[in-house]
């Protein structure tokens, strides 16, 4: 059992079972880190937002230095738009770059102290943490000049174990199959005579409500349908862990297992990072991955060898997996020299559709902060569990970026 072969076959089943009304992403990560600005110098903030400094030349050199990219893989400039800085401003700024594979933009107000890092990344490239640490030595360059010893130590990530791929994978990898396509057929075959409205009724919405929370292919089905309403649109909602809470990462999958099991979804999907290749996994609960130096249950749970992030050929199949499973997305803890202070991070798949629920974290210097995409009333559902597990409610809600960013 081949899963290149696999994928071919089932792609072309499902092609001619499903009807093309579920969203197809692209192979592009869009994110985004606000930051406060307040504490850097004003001279070094002058020069920044006036670009004197080659923001391009800073990228290259953060890159080849850590030894994290080739440089020639990546582009940068520098923006700087007039009054308030928002991650929803900075996502809907055009790009100057198209070509390059890595685009970094260090956005700035011209009138208070904030910045945003948007990192625009090809997954057939690189993977979005990689690319995102670079970005951010890049601002420790930026801060601190032109000086590679001054960058944060560049090795402390370390990589994951290799992985023995084997006969349990290979079953897990029929397993999954199996289940996604026995999915979609029922929903097609027998759709009429079941729960269409996914999760909706657990959440405490009637039936009067015509509210759809995709977490079954029916549902997925149904709610798609709706677009014929009106726009259908993902909501991501950005928290920030009060300096109070202890352990926010522990608390943050605390609230994300209660949100699997309010959705009433059947695991937990993470991304063995393997860069630029990822190991996809399924973990039975969200808690399983609290160990960050323990990769013994996601190994045993992995259904596929190093590869690609998935491409268009395959979501037809993704789509009706991901509607059953919340997918976690940790970043990592990341400590840079610089003066610049963290707020909120956004990560974003372009073109992703609302009913692939997902959630993650990301740690710099200090400042934990989260983000929870989904349906509107799916994320609704999270909001109160994760604001108890990190002392404060939502600090924004931000729209998905638009599709078309991801231009060649």
């Amino acid at each position: 059992l081949h899963t290149c072969t696999c994928r071919f076959r089932v792609r072309n089943v499902v092609g001619s079972l499903v009807m093309n009304t579920v969203p197809i992403p692209v192979r592009k990560l869009l994110l985004c880190v606000s930051f406060d600005l307040s504490d850097v110098p004003n001279a070094t903030l002058d020069s920044l937002r006036g670009g004197e400094l080659d923001h391009g030349a800073m990228v290259r050199l953060a890159a080849g230095a850590s030894h994290l990219i080739d440089p020639s893989l990546c582009a940068a400039s520098c923006i700087t738009v007039s009054g308030p800085l928002s991650i929803d401003t900075a996502q809907s700024l055009p790009f100057a770059h198209t070509e390059s594979h890595i685009e970094y933009s260090f956005v700035y107000s011209s009138t208070v102290p904030a910045s945003v890092l948007r990192v625009l990344v090809s997954l057939e490239k690189c993977d979005g943490v990689t690319a995102l640490r670079v970005g951010l030595h890049a601002m420790e360059l930026l801060e601190n000049g032109a000086d590679a010893s001054k960058l944060a130590d560049t090795d402390a990530f370390t990589k994951p174990p290799h992985i023995q791929y084997g006969l349990r994978h290979v079953l897990n990898f029929g397993r999954m199959i199996q289940r996604t396509l026995t999915s979609i057929a029922f929903a097609q075959v027998f759709g009429f005579w079941m729960d269409r409205t996914g999760a909706a009724r657990a959440l405490g919405y009637d039936k009067k409500s015509n509210v759809v929370v995709p977490t079954t292919a029916a549902s997925v089905l149904e709610y798609y349908k709706q677009g014929t309403k009106g726009p259908l649109t993902t909501t991501t909602s950005l928290f920030t862990a009060t300096a109070d809470v202890r352990s926010p990462y522990r608390g943050f999958l605390n609230a994300i297992e209660k949100w699997r099991l309010q959705l009433n979804l059947r695991a937990c999907f993470v991304l063995c990072n393997q860069s630029p290749l990822v190991i996809p996994a399924e973990v039975a609960k969200v808690t399983d991955i609290a160990d960050d130096r323990s990769f013994a249950k996601r190994y045993a749970g992995a259904f596929d060898r190093p590869s690609q992030p998935p491409g268009e050929d395959i979501w037809p199949v993704n789509n009706f997996y991901h509607c059953g499973v919340v997918f976690v997305n940790n970043y990592g803890k990341h400590a840079h020299r610089f003066n610049a202070k963290a707020l909120k991070f956004k990560w974003d798949w372009l073109g992703l559709g609302a009913h692939c629920w997902g959630a993650g974290c990301l740690d710099v210097n200090g400042v934990f902060m989260a983000w929870v995409r989904g349906t509107e009333e799916g994320v609704l559902a999270c909001e109160t569990p994760l604001a108890a597990a990190l002392g404060r409610g939502v600090v924004d809600k931000v729209a998905q970026a638009a599709r078309a960013v991801a231009r060649q």
